[in-house]
């Protein structure tokens, strides 16, 4: 089930084409999402083995940054949401990368789905764990620290 269309992610990240890394929210709980990519012959993170380890970490953080994001917005009234249109996600930055092992790399035309989970929070600060699937595969996984600004 898709929680957040293609058509209407950029209301909950900070990202815009052509550095935008993630097309739907399938799943959200309290410490975990899970987003859905399609890698295009356009995607500015392509190398010659196809969806880099740029891309794989971009969306990660990307993943991460939907999950706040749809926790912020989802935060506000509809009534707040139909009068302040302007309410922005929040901005967070890659901290740091631990552990990263990729396995394989997407191609062009291919659909990867995304996981992140938190596993520990302390103020505006994450641990992370995300891991990249293709058909069920685990292609990438590693730990991130994530900082969210005010």
């Amino acid at each position: 089930m898709t929680l957040i269309s293609k058509n209407n992610i950029q209301q909950y990240v900070p990202q815009y084409p052509p550095f935008l890394m993630v097309d739907t929210l399938d799943v959200f709980e309290d410490q975990k999402a899970v987003s859905t990519f399609t890698i295009t012959n356009d995607n500015i993170l392509l190398d010659t083995y196809g969806f880099s380890d740029a891309g794989m970490l971009e969306n990660m953080a990307q993943t991460c940054a939907l999950h706040a994001g749809y926790k912020f917005i989802q935060g506000v009234s509809s009534a707040e949401t139909a009068t302040n249109s302007t309410k922005k996600a929040p901005v967070g930055f890659i901290g740091s990368i631990k552990d990263y092992v990729a396995t394989q790399y997407a191609q062009v035309g291919d659909t990867i789905h995304t996981e992140v989970v938190i596993e520990h929070s302390i103020g505006l600060a994450s641990v992370i764990r995300g891991q990249v699937f293709f058909k069920e595969e685990m292609i990438a996984t590693c730990e991130m620290k994530i900082f969210l600004s005010e």
